[in-house]
């Protein structure tokens, strides 16, 4: 394994981390951490590929490594945000983007407290749905010895990822810590990452369509 290999798969090791941190350090820890956690998985996702072509170890398996850690690394952290920050969350909140579905945490006392979670779920749900058809669509190709070619709305869409989970948590961590600023800001992050999920995948088929004919006729065959 490859030093590049390595630091592919630390991001792996880096995704609980970040759930972790944010799920069960109180607030306003909770965020400071996750932020920074994501950060140095953001940096390997930079830095794996740059070693690998440095080194002249660009391997068939961190090909398909890096995307599979990603992928791993930033929805796992998404899923996450469905649930309240610290374990208890901010207070029940409705707003324009429809954050209104609401957890139960508790406070230190042990009290029930109404926590808001970071994000809604439907966003989180079109970027996982995304991330499954295009992993089936690969997967059924490659029975067939057969390539879909990658796409740079795939690299934009995965870097808007990264750029989501950290931007709220820095804001709400450095310049607006108990405001709730972090709710809305979240919410529209997530929205974008989903629309531009979907475009990704959408062009991702169109653009594979030949190759996607291919499978369907050499599966019938």
């Amino acid at each position: 394994m490859t030093p590049a290999d390595r630091i592919t798969l630390a991001r792996l090791v880096l995704a609980p981390v970040a759930v972790a941190a944010y799920l069960l350090l109180p607030l306003p820890w909770c965020f400071w951490v996750c932020a920074i956690v994501c950060g140095m998985a953001e940096i390997t996702d930079w830095l794996d590929g740059k070693v690998a072509r440095a080194r002249g170890e660009v391997s068939d398996f961190g090909k398909l490594a890096d995307p599979f850690c990603d992928v791993i690394y930033r929805l796992a952290v998404f899923l996450a945000f469905l649930l309240p920050a610290g374990g208890i969350g901010f207070a029940a909140v409705e707003h324009a983007w429809g954050q209104s579905v609401h957890l139960v945490g508790r406070d230190a006392a042990g009290a029930p407290v109404l926590g808001a979670a970071l994000v809604p779920w439907f966003p989180v749900f079109l970027m996982a749905l995304r991330e499954i058809i295009a992993g089936a669509l690969r997967a059924m190709c490659a029975t067939k010895g057969l390539v879909l070619a990658a796409r740079t709305s795939g690299k934009v869409k995965a870097w808007l990822q990264g750029f989501a989970l950290i931007l709220p948590l820095g804001v709400e961590a450095v310049f607006a810590p108990g405001a709730g600023v972090i709710l809305p800001l979240a919410a529209v992050m997530a929205w974008v990452c989903a629309v531009v999920s979907v475009g990704s995948i959408t062009e991702y088929i169109w653009v594979n369509r030949g190759t996607l004919r291919q499978l369907v006729v050499a599966r019938a065959g």
